[in-house]
């Protein structure tokens, strides 16, 4: 990085507006990091108390905010609402705000209660839509398809195998205790990407990254995992909301707005 400047600019006309939470994309409560060649085409990103590092040739459309911002060479964002802004000149305008930028109390984990019965779909196989209920372990084997019918699961973790699905054909709400692991080309989330907003997956758990998917996984879906860290594969197409302690956009990534908050 070759400048560092706090700036409070106060042009003419009206004020730019801070997000609010159903407003992100992208939105942890401490650090967030854009990789390199990643694309925010729609909503916007902030960290809440800590950083939000952008890697080189990052597009973010909307508004970025965050107390301290680090810009990497060819980033481009919308409106940046920040105390201190980093990177190589010409540096963007750094539009002032009040701490914080999200009431914390909206960002409570939420509590899972898991059943005590596994749910396997074996690989190359498909199921029916299964109707809500409570598991213990969610297995999705390579290539095979879980249908949900809409409501409220549980379960203690979900895993999705490469190529794998776990498809929701009407709204759904899906809690998860543990960890939540995509493998390469998994796809998660609403039966049509374009209905994310209709599917919610809850995180309860604390500390780490429970929510990891690989490289071009497809979430269509508002990932809420405010204890713990969201990690989004690379060249992955994602779309929903995605709220971590922590959140990572892998390299070459796309990510949509269509939260379900």
């Amino acid at each position: 990085m070759t400048l560092v400047l706090a700036l409070a600019a106060s042009p003419l006309g009206a004020q730019p507006v801070v997000p609010e939470l159903g407003a992100y994309t992208v939105l942890a409560s401490g650090n967030v990091g854009i990789r390199r060649g990643a694309r925010v085409p729609s909503g916007a990103v902030g960290a809440i108390t800590g950083t939000a590092r952008l890697g080189g040739d990052v597009r973010i459309s909307g508004r970025l905010a965050a107390p301290s911002v680090q810009l990497a060479p060819g980033t481009r964002t919308g409106t940046l609402f920040c105390h201190v802004v980093s990177g190589p000149p010409p540096l963007p305008l750094c539009m002032p705000f009040t701490d914080p930028l999200v009431d914390p109390a909206l960002l409570q984990p939420v509590a899972v209660i898991p059943g005590s019965a596994d749910l396997v779909v074996r690989a190359a196989t498909g199921t029916a839509p299964v109707p809500p209920g409570s598991f213990r372990d969610v297995r999705v084997g390579r290539g095979a398809l879980l249908q949900l019918a809409g409501g409220t699961y549980t379960a203690r973790s979900l895993r999705i195998g490469t190529q794998g699905r776990v498809v929701c054909v009407d709204a759904c709400v899906i809690g998860v205790l543990d960890t939540v692991r995509l493998k390469p080309r998994a796809t998660l989330g609403a039966a049509v990407a374009t209905r994310a907003d209709t599917v919610r997956v809850d995180v309860a758990a604390i500390g780490g990254a429970a929510f990891v998917t690989r490289p071009r996984a497809n979430v269509s879906a508002t990932i809420f995992a405010p204890g713990t860290g969201v990690v989004l594969g690379p060249r992955g197409s994602y779309r929903g909301a995605f709220i971590g302690a922590t959140v990572t956009v892998g390299s070459e990534a796309t990510v949509r707005s269509d939260s379900a908050l």
